[in-house]
């Protein structure tokens, strides 16, 4: 059994922005393997369901908490124990829009949803999806330098919604974490990390 949380923001007014891309990859891929519409369950302070993705058993979580209070539902989500078989997808300023690459056990690379599940699980070891949202240059030899913004920049730039460039990527991305998440369920994280690294 794997436990599926994305990180995002609950409202309308956070549905399609860049923090949200681990909620929209989620939305994705329960879509794909026909996982049952998420519902809201107080007692996990988000919205859950489970099923079969890539012939695993699942449970999918969608905290309902804002994104630095994820741990508070993530912990209420995994049993004790089990953290090793959590996989959160979220989004990464430090990674260029169309890059995905999984990690375990790091620290939170200035992630506040991250860093509330470390700190109120007091793990590291969980399975990570990490999706870029940084802006990609137009001239190639440039496309993997990233300008992290700072500040009011960096909450404007995460908070702000996807223009219309990027959404022509978020079909690749979805793809993409299709990919690396079908590698994890079947073959486990060291044999994703070891092919798309």
């Amino acid at each position: 059994m794997y436990y599926l949380v994305g990180l995002g923001n609950p409202g309308a007014e956070y549905a399609q922005t860049r923090h949200n891309m681990g909620w929209l990859m989620l939305d994705y891929m329960c879509t794909k393997f026909h996982v049952p519409t998420p519902i809201l369950e107080n007692s996990m302070s988000g919205r859950v369901s489970a099923g079969r993705m890539a012939g695993v058993d699942v449970r999918v979580l969608y905290p309902e908490t804002f994104m630095n209070n994820s741990g508070s539902a993530v912990v209420k989500f995994v049993p004790p124990g089990d953290f090793n078989n959590l996989i959160v997808l979220y989004d990464d300023i430090d990674l260029p829009l169309g890059v995905v690459r999984i990690s375990y056990g790091r620290g939170d690379g200035g992630h506040n949803g991250i860093k509330s599940i470390i700190d109120k699980s007091g793990t590291k070891g969980f399975i990570r999806i990490r999706i870029g949202i940084a802006k990609k240059t137009f001239w190639l030899w440039q496309q993997e330098v990233i300008k992290r913004p700072t500040g009011a920049a960096l909450e404007r730039f995460v908070l702000g919604k996807f223009n219309s460039f990027e959404k022509k990527h978020l079909d690749d991305v979805q793809k993409q974490v299709e990919e690396v998440m079908t590698v994890i369920l079947q073959y486990g994280y060291v044999t994703a990390m070891n092919r798309y690294n």
